[in-house]
């Protein structure tokens, strides 16, 4: 990937981990590397988490009324636990910086499906209290 020439230079930086013992990246490639890291692990992750939290606030929270929509909360957030995993293995090598980033229109259209009937369930439940 890198020339010799560069091996040398002070834009690179040395890592060590990732399916070889050593990566010689630019610091572009880095910025890079980092976006691809805050997308996969980051953005999902995220959402589950605040999902599971605003469940857990309803349920400790709120009267015995509000138990069906802090449960629906908990499940949209273990849907999306598992559609990052599910992506993330589907994804293959997100690191590689060979092939260009794609976005998957079906994960896309799963994670819209999911967000819409857990929206659309809470809002009837909502509208009939």
């Amino acid at each position: 990937m890198a020339s010799t020439h560069l091996l040398g230079s002070r834009n690179h930086r040395l890592y060590r981990g990732h399916r070889a013992k050593s990566l010689n990246i630019t610091e572009e490639e880095l910025v890079e590397i980092r976006a691809r890291e805050r997308t996969f692990d980051g953005a999902y992750w995220r959402t589950a988490m605040k999902a599971f939290s605003m469940g857990m606030i309803i349920i400790r929270l709120f009267t015995k009324a509000f138990y069906k929509i802090g449960i629906i909360f908990v499940a949209f957030g273990m849907a999306m636990l598992g559609i990052s995993v599910l992506r993330r293995k589907a994804a293959g090598d997100v690191f590689d910086q060979r092939q260009p980033f794609e976005t998957s229109g079906f994960w896309v259209l799963v994670t819209t499906l999911v967000t819409s009937v857990t929206y659309i369930v809470m809002f009837v439940m909502i509208m009939r209290m």
